[in-house]
């Protein structure tokens, strides 16, 4: 079973969000793992789907002005979380990614940990190191219980809201690559995901048994763009 996981970003208002939940009860979701990660805002008119957030903060409680912690997104029901996605990496480092990771296990929730390299480390080719050093620090003391999962979605953040994804031998390499350091570190649970461009145009070239699912970021929001990658994958 194929995992799609649309992060909504802060792309829909209420009424939007409203209306593209209408939309969607009348998609097949058969065979389909489907996570959503809307606003905050959003979460009681998507209650009906497994949800995610795009964020999450590791601290139970406390003087934080404006986060959201994990520990209370698990008391809402609230089962998964983005981690390490590139529009928050430019305030999280590693450490605190790896933080955050820990406090989500800690309350029974799933990590979705972003990972990709920059358009300056493809062109100096240092893709490779880059992913390395991101899994290592991230999942770095990480301890699965046999009930728990990892999901890992590479990214590569010059891809993402483009029209172009990677081809889908450079993403089956680069995802055997991040196996192979997973499994080195230990993980034992989990799986892989590609995000980065991912759209209706492109889907079909993309479908591979080795990627185990899709993070989707604005073609999520398009009805007509998500049935149709919803189609094709299934």
């Amino acid at each position: 079973m194929k995992t799609i996981i649309c992060n909504h970003k802060m792309y829909l208002t209420y009424d939007e969000a409203k209306r593209l939940k209408e939309e969607m009860s009348l998609i097949d979701l058969s065979n389909i793992e489907l996570i959503l990660c809307p606003s905050y805002l959003n979460f009681n008119i998507f209650k009906d789907y497994k949800l995610g957030s795009q964020d999450s903060f590791y601290i139970d409680k406390g003087p934080y002005t404006a986060e959201v912690s994990s520990y209370d997104l698990s008391l809402r029901g609230i089962k998964y979380s983005l981690v390490g996605h590139k529009d928050r990496r430019k305030y999280d480092d590693d450490k605190v990614i790896n933080l955050k990771i820990k406090s989500l296990l800690k309350n029974s929730m799933t990590p979705i940990l972003c990972i990709g390299e920059s358009k300056l480390d493809k062109e100096l080719m240092r893709t490779p190191e880059v992913l390395k050093r991101q899994l290592e620090k991230a999942l770095n003391g990480i301890c699965l219980e046999e009930y728990q999962t990892i999901y890992i979605a590479y990214e590569p953040s010059y891809l993402i809201g483009l029209d172009n994804a990677l081809s889908v031998d450079k993403i089956i390499d680069t995802l055997d690559y991040i196996k192979k350091i997973v499994d080195f570190i230990g993980i034992k649970n989990y799986k892989l995901l590609y995000g980065g461009a991912v759209n209706s145009s492109n889907i079909k070239e993309l479908l591979s048994d080795k990627i185990d699912g899709y993070l989707l970021g604005k073609s999520s929001v398009d009805i007509n763009e998500l049935e149709k990658i919803i189609k094709c994958i299934k």
